[in-house]
């Protein structure tokens, strides 16, 4: 993987060279001020020094470089701060991307051992900070370094000094703010852990509040989300006690610089020190080399920071998907076979940490064939569908869709023969409209497919609730939507798109009996009776209505065929079937309770 420095430091090369050579200019402008200053005293008073290079006829014109000088180093500073922004903004889109494609392109089986929080925190907060090398750490460091290494020289010019007093001081101060930086950027580093670790502990909260707060868990969440936050309170207590220790001691450096030139100077100056020469010398000193000082320990701290930012990014675009047999060939004879099958599946098995999921599955699936997957809860089910999708690491020795080797395929060719519909059924934050197309601004001239969409999945928009029809605003994952509402709309949206294959996991749990009879009639064997079909249910009442069953256990395809042939040949489907109607009895039982 490319190093996510090297790309900071040589994305637009000329950009990151303009930013140093504005700063050197900074720099060098505020270098001259201090001259021109000393010029114009020595004039005024008639001393004529060493280091004197030209005459004007008036001293003010002194005056007018010194201003010049300053207001052009001034000038180059914030030109160096703009470009160093706009260029940060800039790795921002650019990490933000990679963070983007390596996001989708990691399957359900990788990101299950990672946080929702931890993907929000890599987005708020360390691509951001990775960028901080740009916008804070690359003009602080040549706004403190350019000066530092010509204000020694040019105190060794004016007042023919020893540069060694004056150097060996900056370096105690350089290594004292780098201590102190490493520390402060440790704090920073354990920030964003926690407000990582925080986000996720809330997320999980927001997204499954109605279950907790049935199950009476509440309080258990908030305390450990108070927890996390009372430690990450702790920490930034500790982090702004150790900036303002920072500051309180960048603020006294040139104190101390100052007693050690003029020191020097009484020491080892070889002349009396003129009213010019000693005006540039505070300059230098108690002015010129401020800012730098003070910047040194944020430059330290924000280059530390920003290293732990890319190195958090680093990590997660190393992660990989578990690796899959990716390798298929097919002889003639074997495609022209291939072709009047939907799916062919050899030795699909699925591993997830040390528990094997799916056991050499093998499945055969003819165009247009109506197939149930029924078993117990764990049994697989889910698993098959998402690794169908190539949603999961699952290895297979084959797997092809229609004549196609859909291992040599991309994932989106892949996914484009596939409509899915998820336990729960996806609504996003958008209108009815929108949620059906699965677009947003869709345009209305589409209207008569969206109706005729919700019409077959036994939406019906004069009865559901929805006083503005398809232009009703959803609320974000269905919040004004009941369970079985949910489902239609999303097989309304497969009927919408159009694919020819679909996979359809547990679709029918949240609605009554007769809606099921009428999916079934208007969709199921109706609309889509071409159309090769996968459900997961543990519906009796489906079985009957389904070319085959395949039935599982412990991730294996244990037995297949019509609900009758089952039946009669397999005690533990009997079993199976005996418990799912018992579990319905029960519920209904209970529903007529309530």
């Amino acid at each position: 993987m490319k190093s996510l420095f090297k790309e900071v430091v040589t994305t637009r090369p000329w950009a990151r060279i303009l930013i140093l050579a504005c700063s050197l200019l900074a720099a060098v402008f505020g270098v001259l001020g201090p001259f021109f200053q000393k010029e114009f005293i020595d004039q005024l008073t008639g001393v004529t020094t060493k280091l004197h290079m030209f005459e004007v006829s008036s001293p003010l014109w002194y005056v007018l470089g010194a201003f010049i000088c300053v207001l052009s180093a001034q000038a180059f500073s914030q030109l160096t701060n703009y470009l160093s922004s706009k260029e940060a903004l800039i790795m921002q889109r650019i990490f933000a991307e990679h963070l983007y494609d390596k996001t989708l392109n990691l399957r359900v089986d990788t990101m299950s051992h990672r946080p929702v929080g931890e993907i929000v925190s890599l987005y708020a907060t360390d691509v951001q900070g990775a960028t901080v090398f740009l916008d804070q750490t690359l003009p602080a460091g040549a706004s403190t370094i350019f000066p530092l290494l010509l204000a020694p020289f040019a105190i060794s010019i004016l007042f023919d000094t020893p540069l060694w007093p004056t150097i060996l001081v900056m370096i105690g101060i350089t290594c004292l703010n780098t201590f102190m930086a490493f520390r402060q950027s440790r704090f920073f580093f354990r920030f964003k852990q926690l407000a990582a670790e925080r986000i996720g502990l809330v997320n999980e909260w927001i997204q499954n509040i109605r279950t907790i707060r049935i199950l009476g868990w509440i309080a258990h969440f908030e305390e450990g989300i108070f927890a996390k936050r009372e430690i990450e309170t702790r920490n930034r207590v500790m982090m702004v006690t150790n900036g303002q220790i920072m500051n309180a001691i960048s603020s006294s450096i040139t104190f101390i610089l100052n007693v050690v030139t003029l020191g020097s100077l009484v020491l080892y100056s070889k002349h009396t020190l003129t009213s010019g020469e000693l005006l540039a010398l505070l300059w230098i000193v108690g002015i010129f080399l401020t800012r730098p000082f003070r910047q040194m320990p944020w430059f330290f701290t924000f280059a530390f920071d920003s290293w732990t930012s890319l190195k958090r990014l680093e990590d997660f675009f190393a992660t990989k998907n578990n690796q899959t047999d990716l390798n298929g060939q097919q002889s003639a004879l074997e495609r022209e076979r291939a072709q009047k099958f939907a799916l062919q599946v050899r030795n699909l098995n699925l591993r997830i940490g040390k528990r094997h999921i799916l056991k050499d599955i093998n499945l055969d699936v003819r165009d247009g064939e109506f197939v149930a997957v029924v078993g117990e809860v764990g049994a697989g089910k889910s698993m098959l569908l998402l690794s169908l999708l190539r949603e999961t690491g699952a290895s297979f020795d084959q797997y092809r869709i229609g004549a196609e080797n859909a291992l040599e395929e991309t994932l989106d060719a892949v996914r484009a023969n596939f409509s899915y519909v998820p336990q729960e059924g996806f609504i996003m934050s958008a209108t009815l409209r929108e949620n059906v197309a699965f677009l947003y601004d869709i345009e209305l001239e589409r209207d008569p497919m969206v109706e005729e969409s919700l019409r077959l999945a036994q939406f019906d928009l004069g009865t559901e609730r929805v006083e503005k029809g398809l232009s009703t605003e959803i609320g974000e994952r269905g919040v004004n939507l009941s369970g079985g509402q949910r489902q239609r709309v999303s097989l309304a949206r497969v009927h919408f798109h159009d694919a020819p294959i679909l996979l359809l996991d547990d679709c029918l749990s949240a609605v009554d009996v007769d809606t099921e009879h009428k999916l079934f009639e208007t969709l199921l064997v109706g609309a889509w009776e071409n159309r090769t079909r996968l459900l997961v249910t543990h519906r009796l009442s489906a079985l009957n209505r389904v070319d085959r069953i395949l039935f599982m256990e412990e991730g294996r395809i244990i037995d297949q065929g019509t609900f009758e042939e089952l039946l009669a040949r397999n005690s533990k489907f009997r079993e199976y079937t005996t418990t799912v109607a018992k579990e319905a009895a029960a519920a209904k039982s209970e529903a007529a309770r309530v």
